[in-house]
């Protein structure tokens, strides 16, 4: 499966193009123009339009793209039915990660590197969404789905906070010996990092690192599980 990371606007919004024995797809579609002229490019059909969820700044390029081109829109619901987009003789497959919002979803494709996951806004590089859901214990639900996958798995989110994300790494764990190394791996170019990376200094998905304790002891809430320890963590968004 190919891959081509597209930015748009001034919140860092990303969109992506996958695509395999030319056919593709958009997901989160952000900068149409653009996504449509490298797909004309490279002798792409345009096959679907879908999106990791469906809030307003991840979605408003689906009508050029669709216009544009004979692609099917394949809604976030319809998507967590169906499971599978099949794009030439590879596949790609997407399950329910409810929490940011209701609907969001992250899309996965295994490869001869470990495959990767478009995550929206159910994980970002470096931290996590906001859980607008307010339904913390499903959103830490669908965190704990997304862990599951092996450590070199590459992470590609909806939006590039990266400046911001480090920032609060800075705040809350200035020790760590990772932080350093992730903060050089940044490229405006193309913003991805590994699940293993993630996992080594994400302070949001590192529910049982004692690294973290004095920093969550002051944050006045029970640390008794990993729930209870994300949960305060997220008190901080």
């Amino acid at each position: 499966m190919n891959i081509r990371q597209f930015r748009y606007g001034t919140d860092g919004n990303l969109g992506y193009l996958l695509w395999a024995g030319g056919e593709a797809a958009a997901i989160d579609g952000v900068a149409p123009d653009e996504i449509l002229e490298f797909a004309a490019a490279e002798g792409l059909e345009l096959k679907y339009v879908t999106n990791t969820h469906e809030h307003w700044d991840h979605i408003h390029g689906n009508d050029a793209l669709l216009k544009a081109s004979d692609a099917v829109n394949i809604t976030t619901d319809m998507m967590c039915r169906i499971k599978i987009l099949k794009l030439g003789d590879e596949q790609l497959e997407a399950f329910p990660t409810p929490g940011h919002s209701e609907d969001s979803i992250v899309f996965y494709f295994k490869d001869d590197e470990g495959g990767a996951m478009l995550t929206g806004d159910t994980l970002f590089n470096g931290t996590v969404g906001n859980c607008y859901t307010k339904d913390y214990e499903l959103y830490f639900e669908s965190l704990q789905k997304v862990l599951r996958f092996p450590p070199e798995t590459m992470i590609y989110a909806g939006h590039d906070i990266f400046s911001y994300t480090t920032g609060v790494m800075d705040k809350i764990d200035p020790d760590n010996p990772h932080l350093s190394d992730y903060k050089d791996s940044y490229s405006a170019d193309l913003l991805v990092t590994t699940l293993g990376q993630e996992l080594k200094v994400n302070p949001f998905i590192r529910f049982d690192d004692t690294a973290l304790d004095d920093y969550r002891a002051g944050l006045g809430m029970p640390l008794n599980t990993p729930y209870e320890r994300w949960r305060a963590m997220m008190s901080v968004h």
